[in-house]
């Protein structure tokens, strides 16, 4: 009886531990954001990515040296896609977005992701039915998303460029979603990971060579900007990765994934404490209404 106390004790901890370790993530990756507005000013978008990257791919690569096989062309095809989608396409569009808009703009308008997949699930994909749930969410989610744009930085035009180009790379995690799930093959998930993001760096490698963006920059070897680049690479996409798999795990994906809608509004947050960003309660209401389609739009999804 005792014994069984214990055990049931023990278990309950464990839980609570992961509980707190996917809090810790979802902290992290809320700062990412913040962390690259203070990059901008010394690095460009594209050489904030290629930095990232390669302190993430050579961190995996430390924790799981393994070496990468080639399985099939369709699976490269497949991670060739999820690195040009997920790492080059996601942050060059996020990265640049942040030179024109606020970061609490950004994080509340990329939330809107998981609605996307939704979408292209439904109307390109059609592995998902298109319903009134569905359609209620899109209009809550296109009135949250006037909301957050109604809160303009700088001049009209630039922060309406800064917006877009947060929806687009929404858009863009949406399509390294689906490529990235259609993998098949038999490797652990940081290995699969480091694929992703050696790929990558080979396409933003190649957007480099195209747009004569120079390799090296001196500045980002300060020590402010190395910390900050070793903590977006080596932190919020190397551990990070690494942590939230296991929460996964020991969890299950429905509890994790209610933790990512801590996400914007730790954005928000810290734009405003550490960037001195305004915030408007049209923003909150935005943010609050983007949150709430995207649930909607999953609910039948995560229930089913």
């Amino acid at each position: 009886m005792l014994e069984k106390r214990l055990e049931k004790k023990l278990e309950k901890n464990r839980e609570v531990f992961w509980h707190f370790l996917a809090l810790f993530v979802v902290i992290v990756w809320g700062t990412t954001l913040a962390s690259t507005k203070v990059l901008l000013a010394d690095m460009s978008p594209i050489q904030i990515l290629l930095y990232r990257s390669v302190f993430a791919y050579g961190l995996l690569f430390a924790m799981s040296p393994r070496l990468q096989t080639f399985s099939s062309v369709k699976n490269e095809v497949l991670y060739f896609l999820s690195g040009l989608c997920g790492i080059t396409l996601y942050f060059l569009l996020e990265n640049t977005a942040l030179l024109y808009t606020y970061s609490s703009n950004a994080a509340l308008l990329v939330t809107a992701s998981p609605l996307f997949t939704v979408l292209i699930a439904s109307f390109i994909i059609k592995t998902h039915a298109f319903s009134k749930l569905l359609l209620i969410a899109c209009v809550i989610a296109l009135v949250g998303v006037a909301l957050v744009l109604a809160n303009q930085p700088m001049n009209l035009t630039n922060g309406m460029l800064g917006n877009i180009l947060a929806i687009l790379s929404g858009l863009a995690w949406s399509f390294f979603g689906f490529a990235n799930s259609a993998i098949k093959d038999a490797l652990n998930p940081m290995v699969r990971m480091r694929k992703v993001f050696l790929y990558g760096i080979i396409t933003a490698s190649l957007y480099m060579l195209v747009t004569g963006e120079a390799f090296i920059n001196l500045h980002a070897f300060t020590p402010i900007n190395l910390a900050n680049l070793l903590f977006l690479g080596g932190i919020a996409s190397a551990l990070c990765f690494v942590l939230w798999t296991n929460a996964n795990k020991h969890l299950g994906v429905v509890k994790t994934s209610l933790y990512i809608y801590f996400i914007p509004f730790i954005a928000v947050l810290l734009g405003v404490v550490l960037l001195g960003e305004t915030i408007t309660i049209s923003t909150i209401l935005g943010g609050v209404l983007i949150a709430l389609a995207v649930f909607l739009a999953n609910y039948k999804k995560s229930v089913s």
